[in-house]
């Protein structure tokens, strides 16, 4: 299984449809209206899982330099066609690698079975996200207040970005699971958790880069809209998009602490992301 692992997130991502609720032309203090389909917010999102994934074969599918590599060892068009309808293909089948094919004395037979068996292209992804809200430890109870801001993680796809964002007082809201992190004996730490599942538009695929920031403003919708104090704090995580692949779910775990002398401030202390295609 190949699995790409990447980069760090944050909080809180609403459904496309939420979206009706937003100024659709600047509001009464002159702000921009969110673009359509490109904010989202996962506080709205349901928990759980996603639904079990039906594969063909337990086989991994076929790639475009496979059907070339067995065309080059002379297997039959029929035995080709055959795997490729058994294991289907997680191949590009745009006109540009048609044309490679044929280039590479793949028979028309072959070319066809891949278009028919390909699989479809990704257009989005399957996303949850898990977050963490670690107290202080010892007697003290886990805040459930948290001060103004929002974490945000922006994708570029294509002529537009992506932008992921959650306020930090909702996202707490819904932590309803409570664990114990007994790493120091003495101070053991309650560590209250939340997950959100969506399945989120990415349409452009290749390589990727995610950033990830926390900011005091609710209203920013492009990169551009970063101000310059939270852009340079802001973390870079590339990973690469295929154009179609077995699967495409990716899951984020994002802990956040509590600070020290202010309960209702909370810092993020970490993250993990992780992808997987096959």
């Amino acid at each position: 299984m190949r699995r790409v692992q990447g980069f760090a997130v944050a909080l809180t991502l609403m459904a496309a449809w939420s979206l009706s609720a937003q100024p659709s032309a600047e509001d009464a203090v002159g702000r921009r209206a969110m673009p359509a389909g490109a904010v989202f917010n996962i506080v709205d999102w349901q928990g759980g899982a996603l639904p079990p994934l039906y594969e063909r074969s337990a086989q991994l599918p076929l790639t475009l330099d496979d059907v070339i590599r067995l065309h080059d060892a002379e297997f039959t068009d029929a035995a080709v066609i055959k795997m490729m309808q058994e294991r289907r293909c997680a191949c590009d089948a745009s006109v540009t690698s048609l044309i490679r094919l044929k280039q590479s004395g793949v028979s028309e037979g072959v070319i066809q079975g891949m278009s028919l068996h390909s699989l479809a292209p990704n257009r989005a992804l399957d996303l949850t996200i898990q977050m963490d809200f670690e107290g202080l430890g010892g007697a003290g109870a886990v805040s459930t207040q948290a001060r103004k801001g929002y974490l945000y993680l922006i994708i570029p796809d294509g002529d537009r970005d992506r932008v992921f964002f959650g306020n930090l007082q909702e996202g707490l809201g819904r932590a309803t699971r409570t664990q114990m992190d007994n790493t120091d004996l003495l101070l053991p730490k309650s560590v209250r958790r939340a997950s959100f599942v969506a399945r989120v538009p990415l349409k452009v695929h290749g390589s990727k880069r995610a950033l990830v920031f926390t900011s005091t403003r609710p209203d920013i919708y492009t990169v551009a809209d970063i101000p310059a104090a939270d852009r340079k704090a802001a973390q870079e995580f590339t990973f690469n998009y295929p154009a179609s692949s077995l699967q495409s779910r990716c899951s984020l775990q994002v802990l956040n602490r509590q600070d020290a002398m202010l309960p209702g401030t909370w810092h993020l202390e970490r993250s993990h992301f992780d992808c997987e295609w096959d």
